[in-house]
């Protein structure tokens, strides 16, 4: 009975979510000009398409004569959104630290607002996007951010790993949001076995305010957001801040060297500030990829 009411209880929640998380995002998105994106094509409609020279392996039906009778001495053929765009998959981390969140905002919240914002840009540019996990094949159109969307507020959290997962193959890009409070050690191996794919790699690391000044003084008790893990209570919590952030700045002063050494996007984002610059960063990263 308890299983069936906390369905119910995540069911319940995730229809409420969707609305809320799908509004956000289309507002978020509009503070950016789509049209900027690199791989947005002419074409009619929602058909775009690309021109790519000739090979001998392409049949002479193939090519496109009104194309190549601008450029001397080159065919080209023409291909559509379909048969060039890319799969971008995106990653929203649902680990139990990010449902922390010391004002209204959660680093959960703000992430899924973040990703489904970056879905609906990439899309409307004529991107094929990919959730992860599942490894599912890649969407396009309306149809994508929304199966996206759904993943994001469906109760999935309880095995969510908190290391960004591998990409499947025909992966294009891979965009990772998260605290990335997982172990140095294990979240560095991770992103090493990432890098060996060879796929372009953009991360976003989100924080709290909290986390980031740590305003606790005297005696605090620490509260986990999930009822089966362990309260920790201190005496004084000031007495505990600089080790705090001793162990912080060595953390992600290792994870900022390893994506630096690998090529990768990092870049930091804090939930008391505007997601506007965050998505704006992260999309320019996208984009240059592809142009």
């Amino acid at each position: 009975m308890t299983n069936a009411l906390t369905l119910e209880r995540h069911a319940s929640e995730a229809a409420q979510n969707l609305p809320a998380l799908l509004a956000n995002a289309e507002t978020l998105a509009a503070t950016l000009t789509a049209g900027a994106h690199g791989r947005r094509r002419p074409g009619p409609g929602e058909t775009f398409w690309q021109y790519r020279d000739y090979t001998q392996n392409d049949p002479a039906s193939a090519i496109d004569w009104r194309q190549s009778a601008r450029v001397p001495n080159r065919y080209f053929v023409r291909e559509t959104e379909w048969e060039t765009a890319a799969t971008v998959r995106l990653w929203c981390s649902q680990a139990e630290s990010m449902e922390y969140g010391s004002r209204s905002v959660t680093k959960l919240w703000r992430a899924e607002i973040l990703t489904t914002a970056l879905a609906l840009l990439l899309t409307k540019a004529g991107e094929k996007i990919g959730v992860l996990p599942p490894e599912g094949p890649g969407q396009g159109g309306q149809r994508a951010v929304m199966t996206l969307a759904e993943y994001l507020v469906s109760p999935h959290r309880e095995s969510e790993d908190p290391l960004p997962p591998l990409c499947p193959p025909g992966t294009t890009q891979a965009v990772y949001i998260s605290d990335f409070h997982a172990p140095t050690e294990d979240l560095v191996k991770r992103l090493k076995e990432i890098a060996a794919t060879g796929v372009p790699t953009h991360l976003i690391a989100i924080s709290d305010i909290a986390e980031e000044t740590f305003p606790f003084t005297g005696r605090v008790l620490f509260e986990p957001p999930r009822e089966h893990h362990h309260a920790r209570l201190f005496g004084d919590a000031k007495a505990i801040a600089d080790a705090y952030f001793k162990a912080r700045r060595a953390h992600f002063g290792v994870v900022e060297d390893t994506c630096r050494r690998f090529g990768f996007t990092f870049i930091r984002h804090r939930t008391d500030g505007p997601a506007t610059p965050a998505l704006a960063q992260i999309h320019n990263a996208v984009a240059g990829q592809v142009r």
